[in-house]
């Protein structure tokens, strides 16, 4: 039996059992709209050098946005808005209909992009008895930030209160915001300092050191749990008891990660103060100055696990901070469909993969050697845009009973920003109606049989979908949280309790490379990934069903890490260890 007649032979025996339409000849259209001659007429221009790497804010990328906002209209899809139809026309199936121009499918919105200038200093201020003292400190060399979403000049000038390592819950009921009363210290407009890591972390066997919690380890966690306890800012030192390289080794590649240009929403979607990392020497002297052994209460919180939370007397820490700024212009490509059931149709599935990639390498570029060179981006993520394309043609043909909104993604290897922009700002339809988002980027690459499924962690229930719809595509599906759950635009969905899945198919050796080139994806697996997205989207689409978001417990989580590792091994020799902390 032919490939063709065999997958026609699965497809009847799904619409035998009514799993996808309720009219076998529209399905089959649909399904076999997805065909690898458009996949590879579509991807070769997205990714051609013409579009120089597609970089937001660039013409280029503009009119890669054009190109699919002209396909989303050749497919009778509907523009976001109150958009009036131009006078250009197009033709389906022998019918002249009018057409919306491209720009009426665009949401618009601006992005900031940021650079931290050499203006920038850290002064101690001790009013003490004998007069004031005045510690001035230099950037890079004993200090260094972290300002993520910030944009803004910024000079403060507060107290300092010490809230050991930033953890507000903890095991035992461990908070560092108490302190030796067991009172909760105000730290409402000051500056708080914190020591990187977590209590007992010398003890391997401790509850501490057992857990997998992001918060015990990650200073973006802290910085959330004191920007929401009212701090102006998060400083961080690092533990005496553990023997990590001096501070300008310690902190280079984040050092260099932040001098580099940063891009943002012009309105925070979270809420973020500066993290700013501190030298030995800045910790000296704000302890010292102040009477207090910053080793001596460390062993105090671990021998006793409780907070040592206090404001210094007398001091007051100034910090400023400045930036370049520049205003980009940018747009997400948005269409929909509506769905044919009179009460379905109000419930919406996102569909979506973004367009842009980083251009020319002034930003986003693995190696600093291809700077200037252009980076086509062919798997990452025209690979993703040709399926959502696809995609929206497949379900032009065959409407299923709920509405669909295809987007097409700007700017978001600048940091998630355009579905970022959608989530927060602007959603074209009610996210509380919004029961569902996929995801397609990076699906070209790698072993013809190994998909990754990302998200799965937080929704079973999409997990079940997908992997019912697998027997006439036939992936080995595997599934994974680290580098999954928030590295695509899926993320901003997931944080508003959407359940999402985002279907990738691997990182690989031209990741962010100028040799992301279009002769190197693997067609047959994008047009499979492609229809089995279409699947499983339209098994959704076409039921009653609401997926559930749920937060899988860390052994659901590791179970199936170390389930698809060893499927994984069946293809690959060697295999490095991926863990199931959240990248955060």
């Amino acid at each position: 039996m032919n490939i063709i007649l065999k997958n026609i032979f699965v497809l009847i025996v799904f619409i035998t059992f009514d799993l996808f339409s309720q009219n076998s000849e529209n399905f089959l259209r649909a399904y076999f709209s997805i065909n690898k001659d458009e996949i590879i007429s579509n991807l070769k221009f997205l990714s051609s050098d013409s579009l120089k790497g597609r970089a937001t804010g660039t013409k280029e990328n503009d009119i890669a946005a054009k190109f699919i906002a002209q396909k989303f209209s050749d497919y009778g899809l509907i523009p976001p808005g109150n958009s009036s139809p131009s006078i250009q026309k197009y033709r389906i199936s022998g019918n002249v209909e009018d057409l919306h121009s491209p720009e009426d499918y665009f949401q618009r919105f601006n992005i900031i992009k940021t650079k931290l200038t050499d203006k920038n200093y850290l002064k101690l201020k001790f009013e003490l008895p004998s007069g004031s003292k005045i510690y001035s400190f230099n950037y890079r060399d004993d200090f260094i930030v972290q300002a993520k979403s910030i944009f803004n000049n910024i000079k403060i000038n507060a107290p300092v209160v010490f809230a050991g390592y930033g953890i507000d819950k903890g095991e035992k009921n461990y908070n560092d915001y108490l302190n030796e009363k067991g009172d909760k210290i105000n730290i409402k407009n000051k500056i708080v300092l914190v020591v990187d890591g977590y209590p007992q972390e010398r003890d391997p066997e401790s509850d501490f050191s057992k857990s997998k919690k992001a918060l015990y380890r990650n200073p973006l966690r802290k910085m959330e749990v004191a920007s929401e306890l009212g701090a102006l800012a998060l400083i961080v030192v690092s533990s005496p008891f553990k023997n990590e390289p001096p501070f300008n080794i310690k902190y280079k590649s984040r050092l260099e990660a932040f001098e580099k240009q940063n891009f943002s929403l012009p309105v925070q979607t979270t809420s973020s103060i500066p993290i700013i990392f501190i030298s030995e020497n800045v910790a000296q002297q704000i302890f010292s100055q102040s009477g207090k052994s910053l080793n001596g209460i460390l062993e105090s919180i671990d021998n006793k696990l409780k907070g040592y939370a206090f404001e210094f007397e007398n001091l007051k820490m100034e910090i400023e901070l400045n930036f370049e700024k520049e205003i980009i212009s940018t747009q997400n490509v948005v269409g929909i469909i509506e769905g044919s059931d009179e009460n379905l149709k109000n419930d919406f599935i996102v569909i979506g993969a973004h367009y842009d990639h980083v251009g020319l390498g002034y930003y986003g570029a693995m190696n600093r050697s291809d700077t200037g060179k252009i980076h086509n981006g062919a798997d990452d993520n025209a690979s993703g845009t040709s399926a959502l394309i696809e995609l929206a043609e497949a379900f032009s043909i065959e409407k299923p009973k709920r509405s669909l909104i295809f987007i097409a993604f700007g700017a978001e290897e600048n940091g998630l920003l355009g579905s970022r922009f959608y989530v927060h700002f602007q959603p074209i339809k009610p996210l509380e109606r919004t029961i569902a988002m996929f995801n397609f980027d990076m699906i070209g690459r790698n072993e013809q049989q190994i998909l990754w499924i990302g998200g799965v962690f937080f929704s079973k229930d999409l997990v079940k979908i997908i992997e019912e719809v697998n027997d006439s595509t036939k992936f080995e599906l595997l599934y994974n949280t680290g580098l999954l759950n928030f590295a695509s635009d899926q993320a901003p969905f997931l944080r508003k309790n959407i359940p999402s899945a985002f279907f990738f198919t691997g990182l690989h050796d031209d990741y962010h490379t100028p040799s992301d080139d279009y002769d190197k994806i693997d067609y047959d697996k994008l047009e499979r990934v492609t229809k089995l997205g279409f699947l499983s989207i339209l098994k959704l689409a076409n039921s009653n069903f609401i997926p559930q978001y749920k937060e899988l417990s860390f052994e659901e989580r590791k179970m199936l890490v170390e389930h698809s590792l060893e499927k994984l091994k069946k293809y690959r020799s060697e295999i490095k260890q991926i863990g199931v902390q959240e990248e955060q």
